[in-house]
């Protein structure tokens, strides 16, 4: 090798010597390290639940106040009625049905049957329930009232409409609960509670005024409409009366005559001991009577063939009166 080349190799072997032995420079303590910027995270959208579609079939759970208001509900006329539960003080669910009228903030009434009989069976035989709702019959010019109970019924007036609720007390029909042969002192207070759960439901109900419960009851249902007339009613036909719920009924119809809302009795002279509540009470500006030949009892008032002749007119005088088109003076 060439002398003038030795002292280049020499310094460069000494180099390479130095960077074997300490190696690259060591990282600086953290506290000296240049501070890095944090990463930014993304928080994920929360996910979002599908919103189902609208049912077909009306459903009422609606919780308006005590004052009328406007309903936006669109009345469509249904002859089966829209199925409802009623939920008593002691925790049934009674079965009912919801017959809406044409127009909106009606009246309602409450159909109430008799011990033994159903809420399917009570009001079909006089079409009672399309007489009370009155939709205009098609294809007249102008509407004809809705005509029922083979004409036995009178036409009403035209702007005249009622919502209507029945429904069938426990142990009845559809709805929950023991079936009795006779009734005992707990199938009173039962049934009782069941009259005052159905007012307090139809109140709520869409289309309703609730300032004008109406009711209309049979036997045990003609006690119950009285009994159970409190805030709301606005009045109470009862068709065979006979303090079957163990409180004195011509007492419990004075009550609500005082509070000036119109009780209708309905008797035959020879159905036990129904004339005697009937008549135990005068006449009065609210309180009416009407007795008839026989023994007819309840529900046999309703049947066409046996519906006496003037008593479709005092159903709707009553209804007229409470309704508040027929003022008292």
């Amino acid at each position: 090798m060439p002398r003038k080349i030795a002292p280049a190799v020499f310094a460069f072997l000494l180099i390479a010597l130095a960077a074997c032995r300490f190696g690259p420079e060591a990282p600086p303590p953290a506290a000296d390290r240049p501070t890095q910027p944090a990463t930014a995270t993304r928080t994920p959208r929360p996910t979002v639940t599908p919103i189902p579609p609208p049912t077909q079939r009306a459903t009422f759970t609606p919780e308006p106040s005590k004052t009328p208001i406007d309903i936006t509900v669109t009345p469509v006329w249904n002859p089966a009625g829209e199925r409802i539960l009623i939920q008593t003080e002691d925790g049934l669910e009674l079965v009912g049905y919801y017959y809406i009228a044409p127009q909106p903030n009606a009246p309602v009434v409450i159909l109430m049957h008799q011990f033994g009989s159903s809420q399917a069976q009570a009001w079909p035989q006089s079409d009672l329930i399309p007489w009370l709702q009155n939709y205009p019959v098609k294809g007249e010019n102008p509407p004809e009232p809705t005509r029922s109970a083979q004409g036995k019924l009178p036409l009403m007036p035209p702007d005249l409409h009622f919502n209507v609720l029945t429904f069938d007390f426990r142990g009845h029909g559809e709805s929950p609960g023991q079936v009795l042969s006779y009734i005992t002192t707990e199938a009173q207070r039962g049934y009782l509670l069941d009259a005052q759960a159905a007012y307090a439901r139809a109140a709520f109900l869409p289309n309703a005024d609730p300032n004008q419960i109406i009711g209309i009851g049979t036997s045990i249902g003609a006690d119950a409409v009285v009994n159970a007339c409190k805030q709301g009613c606005a009045g109470a036909f009862s068709i065979s009366p006979g303090s079957y719920l163990g409180l004195d009924w011509a007492a419990e119809a004075y009550r609500v005559t005082n509070a000036g809302k119109p009780v209708r009795c309905i008797y035959a002279f020879n159905d036990g001991n129904t004339a005697a509540f009937c008549t135990s009470r005068s006449v009065t500006a609210y309180y009416h009577i009407a007795g008839y030949e026989g023994k007819k009892h309840g529900e046999d008032f309703l049947v066409p063939r046996k519906m006496e002749s003037n008593f479709g007119q005092i159903l709707l005088d009553f209804l007229l009166e409470a309704a508040g088109i027929i003022k008292q003076p």
